[in-house]
């Protein structure tokens, strides 16, 4: 590993919306350069439970202890993922809900390297000298159906099951996060977003937008897009600059 790239610092930008149909809005989003941290979670639940449980995940990742060690930083969200998993479940059956429960997207970055975490259909991107990468790997009956074979991804978004996730906090009694460890390199950017943002602005498009907007602006941007395009669903966005200390922010894109 190039030994500048641990002197990469993380800077960011965050924004979210309710979208044109939604009457509330169940996103919520972390965003802490200072800890290296940042994650967007989309709830669902009845009587509005999916606000309460969006809210509970990123809440309790903010609270996770810190450690000096990326593997043991991620073991401790891995931990405070669980007892929020837990919770969830706790409250639905206190309130009698079927399920209270949320995605999940998170990037923590530490030493020169990331670890991407994911629940659910929330995406994580990272654009690099010009390609843009999805990183995650959606938990979603459309997602397993284009694994099979049986559906375009250009399909994807306007499938009748666009919106049923197959993993979530609070669904069930054993959670499963999956994680991609990379290493970080100078001038990468990474977005963080619900899915209320990729079922309006295919990838081509935000590729397009990450490329061309500055950092501070990206995020509303983005969601004012969606916003133009329907908006069906809340939206949220938070997008991760790396950046040498020399380096002035939105001068590589």
């Amino acid at each position: 590993m190039n030994r500048a790239n641990l002197l990469l610092s993380g800077i960011s930008a965050g924004a979210t919306h309710r979208g044109n149909v939604r009457e509330v809005n169940e996103d919520a989003y972390l965003d802490r350069p200072d800890r290296g941290l940042w994650a967007v979670a989309d709830g669902m639940g009845g009587h509005a439970a999916g606000d309460l449980a969006s809210r509970l995940v990123v809440q309790t990742l903010e609270t996770a202890p810190q450690h000096p060690f990326l593997g043991l930083a991620v073991a401790s969200l891995r931990d405070c993922l669980g007892d929020a998993n837990r919770r969830l479940g706790a409250e639905a059956r206190r309130r009698g809900e079927a399920v209270i429960g949320s995605t999940l997207a998170a990037l923590m970055a530490m030493g020169g390297h990331c670890v991407s975490l994911w629940v659910g259909d929330s995406r994580i991107y990272r654009l690099r000298n010009g390609t843009l990468h999805r990183l995650s790997h959606d938990h979603s009956q459309v997602q397993a159906l284009v694994d099979q074979g049986r559906l375009s991804p250009d399909a994807m978004e306007e499938h009748p099951a666009a919106h049923v996730v197959t993993r979530a906090l609070g669904a069930g009694e054993l959670l499963e996060v999956d994680a991609q460890l990379c290493e970080i390199k100078n001038g990468d950017r990474f977005l963080l977003c619900t899915d209320g943002l990729t079922r309006e602005i295919p990838e081509g498009d935000i590729l397009e937008f990450l490329a061309r907007i500055g950092l501070n602006a990206a995020p509303q941007a983005l969601i004012d897009e969606a916003c133009k395009r329907g908006a069906r669903d809340n939206v949220t966005a938070v997008v991760v600059d790396f950046l040498a200390p020399e380096a002035t922010p939105g001068e590589h894109v």
